[in-house]
């Protein structure tokens, strides 16, 4: 137990032995032993505890918050009852359940979707997102106007017969590229590092509604741009604005850039700390899908506005970098006269927004039962009581002023590099980040124009077979609709990266056709294959996994720095691919991003946890145990098993590193005896020492 003095320091009282084994085991569990937080609480220090926070922090019945207490500790054993049909079913236990609760809780594990106030956080993030496709078919459209700026390419050098030296054609290239990924870069050295002081002071909520703002204003002055050093400017707000609120999500190039920031670290963190964690990958899913959808509508724009006389291409190129005002305007009126807060934020007590008791009317909002809101509050209460208190490489002394809260942010970013649970999350967050831009996604998306062009299509054309690049986005992210929270994240990048890598090659291979037809129809059709197995699995894990992986007291630090690998590489990708393609040509820089692809799935296979159908608070146990560990679990015990039972028809168990405390092995509900007996076999001579080995 503790209690917060007026300058936020934690002061320890009773029970503070247990309270800190708790959290050490948080930060550094060698046994790999997944557990209830309230598993080492008896019946009186539950009571007593549950009495004080009720007391303390929330205005609620405490005999209602007990009740909730009581589930939550024994929550397997209450699903049991609850999915039981008889109505003698748990009629000796403390709490007996009423028809309405036994329900909710079956549906809020079988059912996605189930809880109906999570729909209004759906539709911020779909609304998000939706922009942040908007402007990708912005930039993806606009680039084919890059001569409206003087930015003679390589790609206009057959078609421009007064073209240049390959000097100065080389020289548009790097402009170009400069340009394209000026909001991107922009967005990860400066737009992702601000996410974490809005954050901060405004909320997730409140991160949203500065980059709609900075998207709105920048799309607007894009329109106005008379060259491209003005325009290159301006994208960098959108990028600052996109990927802030990527704990909403991403994207202009500087007003551009800073939106984008913003918005990619903002929004998935909302959908994350709101939903169920059952369902919390196809909560945080509608962000992949609404991305493809607004690629899919923007290119469907970009159509309709090249339908323009030759004469005024000009006002072509303005209505596309000026159409996604509309979708920013429209997130920034739902968000503000809509969208709830993240209870966690308001839970979390050096937020200057503290408010439990606001925390828990929106949970109850978000809930469909009294149970569920009061279970929820009183274990994030829990596990931000072990977070908060102080170990060798934490600040025990919480920041006072605005110098000081400044002084902290830094102090987090160090604390990601130090301490075992933050690492091990950064390091998977990152991989699968940067894996995203391994695959070559971006690079279609961003010059897939430019590639349909140079296989032989007219302008026109190109845009076409962009528009359905965005449609094969969106109706191939459906199937990951539930199964990225049932197949989980891990199988569905195992099943997809070798795939994409075999399309991507085959669209290189296809370059070498030399019949005009067959080639633009057998190049279009390996990319749009490309596209749909990426759509289920690389497409939105990046962001869910980002914004899953960190404790909330170090959740907008970590989801910055793993948004600022995607969107670094993605601005970097962006510079150097007009010339890697001049250089490699089409097919070779395809094949490039081939290999990428292989490296990208060892990486993934080696280094990345398994997330799905884990409540945030539990996921701290499982970046609490050394990569090193995990590594050799994979390499040896994983992959014998896997060869043996699909080369060699060997049906063995699959092994699990995870010592599953709260719902037994993967998950199943079975009997917790043998998991208990497990610990013993497992390392009985090994404890929970404060060792830092990764």
């Amino acid at each position: 137990m503790y209690e917060m003095d007026t300058f936020g320091k934690v002061e320890l009282h009773s029970g503070q032995e247990r309270l800190a084994k708790q959290a050490r085991r948080r930060r550094i569990n060698d046994r790999a032993v997944i557990e209830n937080p309230l598993a080492d609480y008896t019946d009186e220090q539950l009571e007593a505890d549950v009495t004080s926070f009720a007391q303390a922090s929330l205005n609620v019945d405490t005999a209602a918050l007990l009740r909730a207490a009581r589930v939550a500790k024994d929550i397997r054993l209450y699903d049991e009852v609850a999915r039981n049909p008889s109505e003698s079913a748990g009629r000796g236990l403390p709490v007996q359940l009423t028809v309405e609760e036994k329900r909710a809780l079956v549906r809020e594990r079988d059912v996605p979707f189930s809880e109906k106030g999570m729909w209004t956080i759906i539709i911020t993030v779909s609304l998000a997102a939706f922009l942040q496709g908007h402007v990708q078919a912005s930039f993806n459209g606009s680039s084919l106007y890059d001569t409206e700026f003087g930015l003679d390419t390589i790609t206009e050098k057959q078609d421009n017969a007064a073209a240049g030296s390959d000097a100065e054609l080389g020289v548009g290239d790097w402009k170009l590229g400069a340009v394209n990924a000026s909001p991107f870069l922009f967005a990860a050295v400066l737009g992702c590092p601000l996410a974490l002081p809005v954050n901060h002071f405004l909320g997730r909520k409140g991160g949203m509604v500065v980059a709609a703002f900075l998207i709105l204003v920048s799309s607007l002055a894009s329109a106005f741009a008379t060259n491209w050093q003005q325009l290159f400017g301006i994208r960098l707000i959108n990028g600052i604005g996109r990927h802030s609120a990527i704990f909403l999500q991403e994207e202009a190039p500087l007003t551009n850039a800073t939106g984008m920031g913003l918005k990619a670290v903002s929004t998935p963190i909302l959908a994350s700390e709101t939903a169920v964690g059952f369902w919390r990958g196809t909560s945080i899913l509608a962000w992949q899908l609404w991305v493809a959808a607004g690629m899919m509508i923007g290119f469907a724009f970009n159509l309709i506005f090249d339908t323009t006389p030759d004469s005024n291409k000009r006002l072509t190129f303005q209505l596309m970098v000026a159409a996604p005002m509309v979708p920013a305007l429209a997130l920034l009126v739902f968000v503000i006269w809509f969208c709830d807060e993240s209870p966690r934020y308001l839970m979390r007590v050096s937020s200057p927004s503290y408010s439990p008791k606001r925390a828990y009317q929106i949970l109850r909002k978000l809930r469909n039962t009294e149970l569920q809101a009061l279970r929820d509050i009183y274990l994030v209460h829990k596990s931000l009581e072990q977070e908060e208190l102080p170990s060798s490489d934490t600040d025990s002394h919480p920041a006072q002023g605005f110098i000081s809260t400044i002084a902290g942010f830094f102090r987090q970013w160090g604390q990601l590099f130090h301490q075992r649970r933050l690492r091990n999350a950064l390091i998977s967050s990152s991989t699968v980040a940067l894996a995203q831009q391994l695959c070559g996604i971006n690079v279609l998306a961003f010059h897939s124009g430019t590639l349909f062009s140079r296989a032989g299509v007219e302008k026109r054309t190109s845009m076409v077979f962009s528009l359905g690049y965005g449609a094969v986005n969106f109706v191939f992210g459906l199937p990951a609709i539930r199964t990225i929270d049932t197949l989980g994240r891990r199988k569905w990048l195992m099943l997809t990266l070798p795939a994409m890598a075999l399309f991507m090659l085959l669209a290189g291979v296809s370059f070498h056709i030399r019949n005009d037809d067959a080639r633009v129809a057998v190049v279009t059709l390996f990319i749009l294959l490309f596209a749909a197995a990426y759509s289920p699995g690389l497409g939105p894990i990046p962001f869910t996994y980002a914004s899953e992986s960190f404790p909330l007291s170090h959740r907008e630090a970590g989801v910055a720095v793993a948004i600022a690998v995607n969107l670094g590489f993605a601005g970097l990708l962006s510079v150097f691919f007009p010339r890697i393609n001049s250089g490699l040509g089409d097919g070779g820089s395809l094949y490039l991003f081939a290999g990428l692809n292989i490296l990208a799935l060892v990486m993934a296979f080696l280094l990345l946890e398994e997330t799905k159908r884990r409540s945030l608070e539990d996921l701290d146990l499982v970046f609490a145990v050394s990569k090193r560990t995990f590594v050799r679990h994979q390499v040896f015990e994983y992959l014998p098993w896997f060869f043996k039972r699909y080369f060699l028809g060997k049906k063995k168990p699959k092994p699990s590193l995870y010592i599953d405390l709260i719902w037994g092995p993967g998950g199943d509900g079975r009997s917790r005896v043998g998991d208990a007996e497990g610990i013993g076999r497992r390392d009985s001579s090994q404890s929970d020492r404060d060792s830092t080995h990764a």
